[in-house]
């Protein structure tokens, strides 16, 4: 966090005038471990939660790395915007709602990644993964007040995604509700 926003470092300009005092803290509401070091830790247990990697249901995932798998380039164009987060928890850390539950709400950084899997067109579960998110603590918790897209050093949105996400549910739920009627 400099100077009242989080960012990286490496690419936050400086103020030029020396005469005032350039304040640095590590990212607000983490453990902090030592000096600058937050505690990533709950926050990558969390993306480990969604299992952020290509799963295949025929079996070829065993040997994911041994084959291709293609994609239309307008299915790769909805990766854009999304395989780029690296990770920092800048957009997480300045979201109300992941600072009051960042034990159990995934944040920001961690859905936005979920979507990316979802929309993947070489994943064979992305149901599985929608159906993961169906909990209060998961994309319900985004009250869309949009400090993560504000504050991502790439220039993501993960607010968009989350967005997203709720409108999957929302046609998974009513397919779901027109099934049981018909039934």
């Amino acid at each position: 966090n400099i100077g009242g926003s989080n960012t990286l470092a490496c690419l936050c300009k400086i103020d030029d005038n020396l005469g005032k005092a350039t304040k640095i803290y590590p990212l607000p509401h983490m453990y902090v471990i030592k000096d600058l070091v937050p505690d990533m830790s709950n926050f990558y247990a969390q993306y480990r939660s969604i299992e952020p990697y290509l799963k295949k249901k025929d079996g070829s995932d065993k040997n994911i790395g041994d084959k291709q798998y293609l994609q239309t380039t307008g299915d790769r164009a909805k990766l854009d915007g999304l395989y780029e987060c690296i990770l920092c928890a800048c957009c997480s850390t300045s979201c109300p709602s992941y600072w009051w539950n960042s034990d159990k709400y995934l944040g920001p950084a961690v859905l936005m990644q979920a979507y990316r899997w979802m929309v993947d067109s070489r994943d064979d579960y992305t149901s599985e993964r929608l159906f993961q998110m169906e909990d209060r603590f998961s994309v319900y918790r985004c009250h869309t007040i949009m400090n993560c897209t504000k504050t991502c050093p790439k220039g993501l949105n993960p607010g968009l995604a989350i967005g997203e996400i709720k409108k999957m549910l929302a046609k998974y739920n009513s397919k779901e509700a027109k099934q049981l009627a018909q039934a």
